[in-house]
Order: structure tokens, then sequence, then C-alpha cells
């Protein structure tokens, strides 16, 4: 089992809180399967359905992305602030 550090172990914890469906990558998901559903409904010719299908499941990749993009953007972002407000003292031998 490897070990990792408390302060990974308390960011594991803390986020483990939340439930799974307040997440971006859920929203997006359930909103894509809103228009699914509605696409199946309204669109009934099999070439078509397939065609939008194909679409969402485009934008859900690409909206999915974003996501990913914003998420790591903002981490980095409270991270870097994070490290500048509260500097830790470096361990003795390190540069």
């Amino acid at each position: 089992m490897p070990s990792i550090s408390y302060t990974q172990h308390k960011r594991k914890n803390m986020f483990s809180m939340f439930a799974p469906y307040l997440t971006l990558e859920a929203h997006i998901e359930a909103f894509q399967t809103t228009k699914r559903g509605l696409t199946d409904k309204v669109i009934t010719d099999p070439t078509l359905n397939k065609a939008a299908h194909d679409f969402i499941n485009a934008q859900t990749v690409f909206a999915k992305m974003l996501a990913k993009n914003f998420t790591d953007l903002a981490k980095y972002s409270v991270d870097s602030y994070a490290t500048k407000l509260f500097p830790q003292p470096k361990a003795e031998g390190t540069i």
C-alpha cells in the first residue's frame, strides 16, 4: 500500500464528504442524459437520432474537458496563492 502524506490524506477525506452528484461531471452527465431523452422522443428517424446522439456525445466530451480545465486552473491558482500567503519552511538539505 503506497504511503500518502497527512496533507494528501486530509485533502482526500475533505472531498469525500461531498456527494458524488455534486460534481461538475455529474451535472454535465445529467444535462446531456436529459438531452438524449428528449432527442429520442422528438427525432423518430433512426439515422437522424443517431446523428443527434453523436453530436450530444461530442458536446459531452467537450464540456467535460472544459470543466476539467477550469477545475485544474482554479486548483493551481488557489494552491499558488496559498503557497505565497502561507510559505512552508524548507526541510534541511533541500534547495
